[in-house]
C-alpha cells in the first residue's frame, strides 16, 4: 500500500525531542512530578504476562515493516490523524450477517470481500488499532478470525494515542485487491438455534452465558434510557449473568488481567475450560468481551451474532423464546472508554 499523504512532524518531533535530549533533557525533567512524555506512554502499554493478542506500541514500532496496520475508527479520525501505512477497515465491512435456517450469523463471503478490497492476505500478520481498545477494534479482530485468517493477529494496547512513530493525514493511497479466500471458522459463533437447545442449561451444566450490556438494559429497566426502543421485549436470556463490557476496558489500554480474571472466574464464576457465549444489543461490542475471555485464556468463547434483538424479536413456529428479567448475577464493573468514537448501533470506539 502506498501512503501518499506526509507523516506530520508531531509525534516525531516529540519524540526526538525526548530521546534526543540526552542528559539533558533527563537532568531537566529528573525532578519534575507527573511528566509524561510520549516515550513514558509507550512504554505504559507494553503488555505483561500471557496475554493473547494485546501489543504495546514499542513491539508495534520494533515490527512495523513486518505487519499490516488496520484502523478501525471512523473515516474521519483515520483522515485526521494514523498510523503512517494504516489501511482503512470501515466498520459496515466487519458486521454483514446472513440468514440461516438456524438464525442469523456472519456473512464470512461478504467480510472476506472487505478485506481482499483492502489488499489483505489471509497469511499476512496484522496489527489492529483505533483510539482505544474498545469494541470496534475486537470486531475487527473477530471477522479477521470468522474467516480464518491465517496471519499473526494482534491488538495495539493504548490505540493511536501512545504511537510515537511516523504518523500519515488526508486519503489514504491507493491500494491492490487481493484475493482472500474464506475459511469460516464456525466454532466462534452460535445461533439463535443452537440457544434455544441450551436453554435452562446455560451457567448451570451447560455453557456459560454472558449478556454484556448495561444492567439496565439486562433487567429490562423500566424506563431506562439504556433499553433498545427497537426490541419488542426487554430482560436477557434465561441463564445469563451480566457483566458489561466496558469492564474489560481500562481508558484506552485492557483492564489489568487479574481484574479480568476476578470479575469473569471469580464473581461470575465462569469455567474457563468450558464454552462461553457472549451477546449483547448488537453483533460489536460483545466482541470486547469475546477477545477479552480469549486473551486471558478461555478456550472456547463463542458470539451470538444475532445478538438479543433477535432473539427478543423473532417469532417461531413454536412462539417467541423465553425472555427474563429476574436477577442471576450482575458483576459490578468499573471500567472507562477512552476515546470519542461512537457508532449508531449501541457501539463505542475501538
Amino acid at each position: 500500500m502506498t501512503d501518499n499523504t506526509d507523516p506530520t512532524p508531531t509525534r516525531r518531533a516529540l519524540l526526538k525531542a525526548t530521546a534526543g535530549a540526552g542528559a539533558v533533557g533527563l537532568g531537566s525533567t529528573a525532578g519534575c512530578v507527573n511528566v509524561i512524555t510520549p516515550v513514558d506512554r509507550a512504554e505504559q502499554t507494553a503488555v505483561q504476562g500471557n496475554v493473547g493478542y494485546l501489543v504495546g506500541a514499542p513491539w508495534l514500532a520494533d515490527n512495523r515493516d513486518d505487519v499490516i496496520v488496520l484502523d478501525a475508527r471512523d473515516k474521519s479520525r483515520f483522515r485526521a490523524e494514523r498510523i503512517y501505512g494504516a489501511r482503512h477497515v470501515p466498520l459496515d465491512q466487519v458486521t454483514p450477517q446472513h440468514r440461516t435456517e438456524r438464525g442469523l450469523a456472519p456473512d464470512t463471503d461478504t467480510i472476506a470481500t472487505g478485506f481482499a478490497d483492502r489488499g489483505l492476505d489471509p497469511t499476512d500478520d496484522v496489527v489492529v488499532y483505533g483510539a482505544s481498545v474498545g469494541s470496534r477494534v475486537t470486531r475487527v479482530v473477530f471477522a479477521l478470525e470468522a474467516v480464518g485468517h491465517r496471519g499473526e493477529i494482534h491488538v495495539l494496547n493504548g490505540g493511536l494515542e501512545p504511537w510515537t512513530g511516523r504518523v500519515g493525514t488526508g486519503p489514504a493511497g491507493s491500494t491492490t485487491s487481493t484475493v482472500y479466500e474464506p475459511r469460516p471458522n464456525e466454532e466462534l459463533w452460535c445461533t439463535r438455534g443452537w440457544l434455544a437447545e441450551h436453554v435452562g442449561s446455560f451457567n448451570a451444566d451447560g455453557p456459560g452465558l454472558v449478556d454484556c450490556r448495561t444492567p439496565e438494559a439486562y433487567l429490562g429497566a423500566t424506563g431506562s434510557a439504556e433499553l433498545n426502543p427497537e426490541n419488542d421485549r426487554h430482560g436477557h436470556l434465561p441463564g445469563a449473568l451480566n457483566v458489561h463490557w466496558v469492564g474489560n476496558v481500562a481508558g484506552r489500554q485492557l483492564t489489568a488481567p487479574g481484574d479480568i480474571v476476578q470479575m469473569y472466574e471469580g464473581e461470575g464464576e465462569l469455567d474457563p475450560d468450558e464454552p462461553t457465549v457472549v451477546y449483547g444489543d448488537g453483533n460489536v461490542n460483545p466482541t470486547s468481551t469475546w477477545l477479552t475471555l480469549r486473551a486471558v485464556g478461555f478456550e472456547d468463547v463463542r458470539l451470538y451474532d444475532g445478538s438479543f434483538p433477535e432473539w427478543a424479536n423473532v417469532d417461531t413456529d413454536r412462539g417467541r423464546h423465553p425472555v427474563e428479567t429476574a436477577t442471576n448475577v450482575v458483576v459490578e464493573t468499573n471500567g472507562e472508554l477512552g476515546g470519542e468514537d461512537s457508532s449508531g448501533d449501541f457501539s463505542c470506539t475501538g
